[in-house]
Order: C-alpha cells, then structure tokens, then sequence
C-alpha cells in the first residue's frame, strides 16, 4: 500500500509542533485537511511526479481565483505575462481578488486556505483532525504588537488626515519589546479542552501591565479639538486559554503570518494609506470578547472606526472594552519556531529551514548572541534565546552534512542535515533561564526561489519535487537513513517500517 503520514509514523513520537507565518498556513491544512494530507501523501508514493501533483493539488486551485476577477484585471495579468512578468501577472490575480472581497490579510489568508486545502471560516482549533495529528499540540506562533509609552512608537489604530482625527495605542508597565512572541495553542482533537501552553510569557507582558488608547482630533478652531482617553488590561489573555478551542483557524494561521502588519500598524504613512482604501494588514484580536468572537467582533470595532470616522470617547471605550490590539507575523520575534518551541519548554527539537540561496541561517542566528555579526543591522529588534554566539552557530551550521542534489536542479542550492546541542540564556522575553541544554536537529533547505511577491507559483511545484528526489535519492540513503529518521522514529518504528512497509523506487 502507499505510504501514508499516519501510517509511517513519522510523526509519532513529536509530541508538539510551532508553525510561523506561512508554515501556519501549510499545518493547518496537514491537520485540518483530507485533501492537503492526500497531496503529500501522492507525493511522497510518486516522487517523480511530485511536481505535477503539486501545480494540480496547490499551485492551479490558488490560481483558479482568477476566474473571480474583473475583465480589467484579468486582461492586464495577461499582457503581463505576455511581457514576461509571470509573478506579477500571478500577483495581481490574486490581490484583485482580495482588494474586491475586503482589502484585508484575514480575508486573504481566508482564499489561501479554502482554495489549496479546504479549510474554512467554520473550521476552529478544536474541530476535527487527521490522525496523524491527534494528541499533538499545535503551537501557533505570533507577534503582539507592544510599544512603551515612553517610546516614540505607537500602534496607529486610525488615522485620517481631512478631517484630522486619530486613535492610537500604547503599552505602560513592565513589559521589554516591542514585539512580544505569543502562542495559540491546542492539543488536537481534544474536546473542548484549555490551551495547554501560557499564550505570552508573564514576564514579557505583565497581567498588570496597561493598554493605553488615546484619540485625538483636531481643528484650525480650538473650540473643534477633543481628546479621548481609556485603559484596559494587556496581560489577561484567560479567554484565549480558557476557550481555546473556539479560535478560528483561519483566523490564527492569518495572525501567524501578517508580515506587513507591523509596518501597517507602527508607520503613520502606511496606516494612513490603508484606511484610506479600507484595507487592513495586519490582524486585530480582542480578549474583552468570547474566544469564538476574539477576531471577528476586533476587526469590525477598527473598521467601523476607520469606515465611519468615528473618533470619540464611546468608539475608544468599546476598544478598551474588548482589549483590542494588533496581532501579526510570528516571524517579528522568531521566523524559525525555534524559539516559541524552546520558550514552551521544549529541548528537543527539529526545525526546518529555509535560508536564501546563499544557505547562511539568518532566522536561526538572530536566536543567538551576537547576530550583527551574521545578519547585521537586524539584531536591535530580535532577543536571543541561547547563550552561544551567532557566529558559533553559522561556523557549526556550514560544516553540516549536505544531501547531493539531482542533477538538473533549478533552484535548490543546498539541503543541509545535522544536530547543534546549544543551551539556553537569561531571558525575560522568552521567559527561559539560563543553562538550559537543548538539542537543536536541522533540516535546512536553500534555495533561490524567494516566499511570494514577484514569484511564478508555479515554481513552487519544481522546488517541491527537487527536494523530494534529493531525500530519496540513492546516494542520500545513508545520511538520511542514519541522521535524520532516527530524529522521528525509534528502532522499533523501523523495524516494522522494514517489515511492513511498501517499497516504492523514485525512478
């Protein structure tokens, strides 16, 4: 019979799994979505037709959102094309969409996920999963967007320039960053059961630590200007743990991957961009509401706000009634799930990577000491979680042994394998103390092609199978076989793999 995720016991003994920003995206199929495991499972039987299974089960039906399109917009994707400019053409496809059904990131990450797996608005973290997934918890991996009061920094709520009115937000107490890591999180397929992991750590965001909500307008009259003022708590997240369950999936997994939400909620010029359209990058949560209502009752708060210019003491006292803040890409604290991992107590842990073409780990190494020194100017906005430095890890990183790549091969540069055994510093952000030892197993692929904007999806199906035909290929039997399954299966596990398995050749 064809392998089957379940069936292989790949993933039995992982007893968690951290998802960042598009990675949200693909486990929420894998564990919510028969048509999404089907799909890996085809390729994993099929190697050599890999990337016709994916363009058919992922790339086509994400592109298929064309039909949806207006004349205008599909006329100019064409000639787009025609010129070349594939992605672009792809790109304006699929933003036509989204700017038609609601300009917004949760609406879009709602077409991603309905169109390539099936996974609906209904679906919630305590629906149904596949059976691979059972037991597992999920830890969805996010960024709460934090500023100081005494920052210059500021969450721009609103912002409208004619007539001028705005409603901005900020964090008063004891709180470190202005990105702190945060986690939904669920033991799948449990019934109705509590987030088995805290959502942030305390001492990153104190129970007692403040929202401040300001709004302000202005006038060329003295007589036209107000100000609006009110508080809320920003470390009582008991709903989100509590009625775990109720989270939308839809809604996490688009929380999980907002990456242009930080510069849409911190930069003026972008807040104000957006409301001018009526659009919204970044996520909006509120833990005044019912788990079930966090996103939806947030998000139409704002854009009744931003819809009806309503900036008044009662519009800034519902916000603070429901407690309603931005929430947006993971990867604003940790674009590995290394560190959320490690911060929810994990010292065992296989995380896949994918460095550019250049196959240098930046994501990884701004988790350790001294990262100017690999990434450069990045390392003011990121907290180190282990106490090696930076270069440490990108020296023992290129030493890694690498998979021998198939001849032919467009656009992977390296997949490299192996173990770091680091430990853990001092940190109040990820709330980890020092001496830790945690063993760090690595599955790094690099490649040329880039995570989206500007990208021929259909790339994707080419990359998806270059790997594949480099884990199965003959002469990576041993450094697979030897390095990285011991890391999922114990000698029992393969044992009866040999036994019971079928075998299938990938030529």
């Amino acid at each position: 019979a064809p392998p089957t995720l379940k069936g292989t016991g790949l993933y039995a003994h992982i007893a968690s799994m951290a998802t960042v920003s598009g990675g949200s995206w693909f486990a929420a199929g894998l564990i919510y979505s028969e048509r999404a495991v089907g799909l890996v499972e085809a390729m994993a039987a099929t190697p050599t037709e890999a990337a016709a299974l994916h363009r058919k089960g992922w790339a086509e039906p994400l592109l298929s959102i064309a039909s949806k399109d207006s004349p205008f917009v599909q006329d100019v994707a064409k000639l787009l094309k025609l010129l070349g400019a594939v992605g672009l053409s792809q790109d304006l496809l699929v933003f036509g969409y989204v700017w038609q059904e609601g300009r917004t990131w949760t609406t879009f990450c709602e077409m991603v996920l309905e169109l390539t797996a099936g996974v609906g608005t209904s679906i919630t973290l305590g629906s149904p999963v596949m059976a691979w997934a059972e037991g597992k918890v999920w830890l969805v991996a996010h960024t709460q967007v934090t500023p100081r009061a005494k920052s210059k920094m500021q969450v721009h709520i609103a912002e409208e320039v004619w007539p001028a009115r705005a409603i901005k937000q900020t964090v008063t107490g004891r709180g470190v960053s202005v990105f702190t890591p945060a986690m939904y999180s669920y033991v799948l397929g449990s019934s109705n059961a509590p987030a088995p992991v805290r959502y942030v750590n305390p001492s990153a965001l104190p129970q007692a630590d403040r929202l401040n909500y300001e709004g302000d307008v202005w006038s060329w009259c003295p007589c036209g200007c107000a100000k609006y003022k009110a508080r809320a708590a920003a470390g009582d997240f008991s709903t989100l743990v509590e009625w775990a369950a109720d989270l939308s999936v839809v809604s996490c997994a688009a929380a999980s991957s907002a990456a242009f939400g930080g510069a849409m909620v911190l930069l003026k010029p972008m807040t104000l961009a957006m409301d001018a359209n009526r659009g919204d990058l970044a996520v909006w949560q509120g833990t005044g509401f019912a788990a079930g209502e966090s996103f939806s009752r947030a998000a139409t708060l704002v854009s009744e706000v931003n819809r009806h210019g309503d900036v008044s003491q009662k519009a800034v006292d519902r916000l603070a009634d429901g407690a309603v803040r931005p929430v947006i890409d993971g990867a604003y604290a940790d674009n590995t799930g290394v560190g959320y991992a490690v911060s929810a107590g994990a010292v065992e842990v296989v995380a896949y990577l994918n460095p550019e073409a250049s196959n240098v780990p930046v994501d990884l190494a701004l988790l350790f000491q001294d990262s100017s020194k690999v990434v450069g100017f990045l390392e003011p906005m990121f907290e180190p979680i282990f106490e090696q430095t930076a270069e440490w890890m990108a020296t023992k990183y290129a030493s890694l042994p690498k998979l021998a790549l198939s001849a032919g091969t467009k656009h992977v540069t390296a997949i490299s394998v192996g173990t770091l055994y680091v430990t853990t510093c001092e940190s109040s952000l990820w709330g980890t103390r020092q001496g830790t030892r945690v063993t760090l197993h690595l599955v790094g692929v690099a490649a040329a092609v880039t995570i989206g904007l500007l990208e021929d999806i259909f790339k994707y199906d080419v990359l998806t199978q270059e790997i594949i035909e480099a884990v199965v290929a003959p002469e990576n039997a041993d450094l697979v076989q030897d390095t990285v399954l011991p890391w999922f299966l114990r000698p029992s596990d393969k044992l009866e793999q040999a036994q019971g398995a079928s075998t299938v050749s990938p030529h």
